[in-house]
């Protein structure tokens, strides 16, 4: 049997959020409560290994269903045991900014009678598996998951990393620092690859690209727009593949994809494409599309715009460039936008309510787009926050009180909103709806706790207090739990009393003498 394909089945172990909301590796459980480590290669031999198909894993969830299933806990993550550190990184990452995003879901694992890993399906790219990645020769690369975090993201829909990662290769024991993009790349075995692509100086149009001499135009159209912009015979282990090149402007290489490879749809951003747009665009062509929807925000009017489009062999996907026209427009919008910040600073502070919102939280800046977002009441994420000792200021100078999450003048990262029903802004390392999860939950037990029913009041006011009303003032007995009159007993006792006191006769004043 392929040993990648062993790999590949290796025992799995799971993830969940710990009390710090970091991921932390299930060890087992003990009276009902998880045990968990850290998911680091020190502490491998307590994690709880399994297969994710077992009788086990079923039955594990069925006890532990009420710690999984509250509305605060975002979910269960199932990993190979050989890459858990890494993993753990980048998945930790992903939740803290959204844990609803549909990267998670290769290691997510549900319970809906029988546990079993759901894959989500997004767009045209479904999430590469990263337990199948052979990890150790990233470690020749002097990579960790620490610096493969961001890049993960793009790299698990098969795109490159978005920047230039520094790498240390190693040949005949020597190590070579450079910088380059990475990628992943499936194998027919199953298993995927890691793929770097370092960067040069400077695009070596000179020398022939896979078979190919490139024309003094095609050098020009390259550097101009880093597209050939015509289809190319390129030549692969013998054969002439018809293809399109365009220029990695990161590490100045030139990439290549065959015709056969590219699929051009038939409408783009619900703009419908004629025949002659589509044959263009697979040509490497640019070309001229109108009405097509504008991303935007949410609240913001739906938008449609004009651009050229064009195919990028570099990241796969379409660029979407203006014309001279646009272009010059967009220059002058722009400029007028940078007068107007400059003009309009963003204020120190503004009050929303009864809560004061200021631009510069945990010592870092807010931009105008986030501190727009958390005056409406939006959450934001801010990184590289720093506490401060609280310095207690008059309310009227618009002084807020902020949960820090670090005393000790250490840099943390946390979501950042207006907690209404406290009347403060908030930083927390979790997001705002599971907050909001977890004390209605606390609020809820608190309702629950013991106190003195209505019926006993009167009973503690009585006996204890020596209080008394109509029913109870000429009682001598102390009361029961839950009486609030004397008893039939209790007021013929009473009445009894009072007629013996009106029968007897009234004691002999005390003579006081006279004087002589």
């Amino acid at each position: 049997m392929d040993q990648n394909k062993v790999k590949s089945e290796e025992p799995k172990v799971l993830l969940t959020q710990g009390e710090d909301g970091k991921l932390k590796v299930i060890t087992g459980e003990q009276g009902g409560k998880l045990k968990t480590v850290e998911p680091t290669k020190e502490n491998a031999d307590q994690f709880l290994k399994v297969d994710t198909n077992s009788n086990f894993l079923e039955n594990f969830f069925k006890k532990m269903s009420a710690q999984f299933n509250h509305p605060s806990h975002t979910g269960v993550y199932a990993v190979g045991v050989s890459a858990v550190d890494k993993i753990a990184a980048f998945l930790d990452k992903l939740i803290r900014i959204d844990h609803t995003d549909k990267a998670l879901g290769p290691y997510r694992l549900k319970f809906d009678g029988k546990v079993k890993i759901h894959i989500e399906l997004t767009g045209k790219f479904q999430p590469l598996d990263l337990n199948k990645i052979d990890w150790k020769e990233s470690e020749k690369l002097g990579l960790s998951g620490e610096k493969l975090q961001d890049a993960l993201k793009a790299m698990v829909y098969g795109h490159k990393s978005p920047g230039l990662v520094d790498i240390k290769p190693t040949i005949d024991g020597n190590e070579f620092p450079m910088q380059a993009r990475l990628s992943l790349e499936p194998q027919k075995d199953g298993s995927i690859k890691l793929v770097t692509h370092p960067k040069q100086e400077q695009p070596d149009f000179d020398k022939p690209f896979m078979g190919v001499a490139f024309s003094e135009q095609d050098k020009e159209q390259l550097q101009k727009t880093g597209h050939g912009a015509r289809v190319f015979e390129l030549e692969v282990n013998g054969e002439k593949i018809p293809s399109v090149i365009s220029l990695d402007k990161l590490t100045n290489r030139l990439e290549a994809v065959s015709l056969s490879e590219i699929n051009i749809p038939q409408t783009l951003k619900n703009a419908p494409l004629s025949p002659e747009q589509q044959q263009g665009l697979k040509e490497g062509k640019a070309v001229w599309v109108e009405g097509m929807d504008k991303k935007v925000k949410a609240g913001e009017e739906p938008q449609k715009i004009d651009r050229f489009v064009q195919f990028n062999a570099v990241n796969r996907n379409f660029d979407f460039k203006f014309s001279d026209e646009q272009r010059q427009q967009h220059k002058e919008q722009q400029q007028t936008k940078q007068a107007e910040r400059q003009e309009k600073p963003l204020p120190k502070a503004r009050k929303m309510d009864e809560v004061w919102v200021y631009s510069k939280q945990g010592c870092v800046q807010l931009s105008k787009e986030e501190f727009t977002k958390l005056c409406n009441k939006e959450p934001i994420f801010v990184e590289g926050m720093q506490s401060r000792p609280k310095q207690p200021q008059p309310d009227a100078s618009g002084a807020q009180k902020v949960e820090a999450t670090d005393q000790k003048g250490q840099k943390y990262n946390a979501w950042v909103w207006i907690d209404e029903d406290k009347g403060k802004v908030r930083h927390t390392s979790k997001h705002p709806d599971q907050i909001r999860a977890i004390e209605a939950k606390q609020a809820a037990k608190d309702s629950q706790k013991v106190t003195l029913a209505g019926e006993s009041k009167t009973q503690v006011a009585v006996n204890n207090e020596g209080k008394t009303n109509e029913a109870t003032k000429h009682s001598k007995e102390p009361l029961k739990q839950g009486q609030t009159q004397p008893t039939s007993k209790q007021i013929e006792k009473k009445e009894q009393k009072q007629q013996e006191q009106r029968q007897s006769p009234a004691a002999p004043k005390k003579s006081k003498g006279r004087k002589m």
